[in-house]
């Protein structure tokens, strides 16, 4: 039986070359600036913590629900881009390294034979031509499928200006593919990046939305917005997100909240960002995530004010309070999806709602609540 090692537990022994430690807790500490992990259950970032061994692992909500903790590292944090928020940017001096597949690929059994994580994420620093670097990414796939045998999660990173061809070989390892948008149009990309270009990118995400296509479905697709340093709107992220589920057919779209203080001081978003909490913003966001892709809405519902959510409120809740000629929901007669939009009420005790109506009416939902504060939200908005 699988027990993961806790994260706060003495670390284990990993017979791991000093030399080769120090590159894995630099190069792996810095791959924390590419979340793509969804923290919406935390407002204020604790869900993103380091492990034992010094390496950030994070407790990730994968697009199926599932969650597991993740080795995180980049190839390499040697990078030609110019990304004004990310402190890698060639422009910058960090220490520079690399690792090469054979490394990886030996330090994440080490690590997953320990029982320490389930899976591997990992992404590259931008060191040569796109499919250069793409074929070392592969290669670290390819080497624990077929020679050590690992049939676990593995998502690699999709260098932008990759070809066709190059992501086709990685789908055939990987069960998650993900390149990153940054920001949610070409405009606010440009103010970010003068080497990055918005519309290459977005080509690489038709690419892999094609291959999935073609392969059924066989892989998961995600990409990920920076909150704030473009100075963006939330509406913006909002209709591209919408977008990129209605018509890629993407399974998650994460946010990362811009860390003031890490990118060039002409950032749009650097001044705000201090002035502004961007981490509840991303919570905001990952909140409206849910509503577009689990519950029914469409973008054009969410409600903003001058482009933004509301910081204070809940956007469900923002939504219920604009509508009241929309309450109350009959729970024993609302459709799933209407149930959907009573705040407090998720799928699960959607779900458990329907079924239980199938062989008697209803005359208290709070036994299908896992707790009082969902039920006093709910109780508010639902009649019988």
């Amino acid at each position: 039986m699988w027990r993961q090692a806790s994260l706060f537990e003495k670390a284990p022994a990993i017979k791991i070359a000093p030399e080769l430690k120090e590159r894995l807790n630099l190069l792996a500490q810095e791959s924390r600036f590419d979340l793509a992990g969804s923290c919406a259950k935390d407002p204020f970032g604790r869900g993103r913590r380091r492990g034992p061994l010094g390496r950030w692992l994070y407790p990730v909500v994968l697009p199926n629900g599932r969650r597991m903790t993740l080795f995180r590292t980049l190839l390499s944090n040697k990078c030609f881009s110019d990304c004004a928020y990310c402190p890698l940017r060639a422009d910058n001096d960090p220490l520079r390294l690399s690792l090469s597949p054979e490394e990886i690929a030996k330090a994440f059994m080490a690590l997953w034979q320990k029982r320490i994580v389930h899976g591997l994420f990992l992404s590259s620093g931008v060191f040569a031509a796109p499919d250069t670097v793409m074929e070392h990414l592969i290669q670290v796939a390819r080497i624990l499928r077929e020679k050590e045998g690992f049939q676990g999660y593995i998502h690699l990173k999709v260098i932008p200006g990759a070809s066709e061809a190059a992501i086709a070989e990685a789908a055939k390892f990987a069960n998650a593919l993900s390149v990153n948008l940054e920001a949610p149009s070409a405009r606010y990309l440009s103010s970010l990046s003068r080497r990055k270009d918005f519309a290459k990118v977005f080509e690489n995400l038709k690419k892999i939305s094609l291959i999935r296509e073609r392969r059924g479905f066989s892989f998961s697709q995600t990409t990920q917005f920076v909150v704030g340093a473009a100075g963006e709107k939330d509406a913006d992220i909002i209709f591209q997100t919408a977008f990129l589920y209605e018509r890629l057919k993407l399974n998650r779209v994460y946010f990362s909240a811009y860390q003031p203080g890490l990118g060039r001081k002409d950032v749009p978003g650097e001044a705000l960002a201090y002035k502004s909490n961007f981490l509840l913003r991303e919570h905001r966001l990952y909140q409206v995530d849910f509503m577009l892709r689990k519950y029914g809405f469409k973008a054009e519902e969410i409600p903003l004010k001058n482009g933004f959510l509301s910081l204070e409120k809940d956007p469900k809740e923002a939504w219920a309070a604009e509508n009241q000629a929309f309450f109350p929901v009959n729970v024993n007669r609302a459709s799933y999806w209407k149930l959907l939009r009573v705040p407090g009420i998720g799928p699960t005790i959607a779900k458990r709602i329907v079924a239980a109506r199938k062989h008697a009416r209803l005359r208290d939902i709070e036994p299908f609540f896992p707790n009082k504060k969902l039920f006093a939200k709910a109780k508010r908005y639902v009649c019988y």
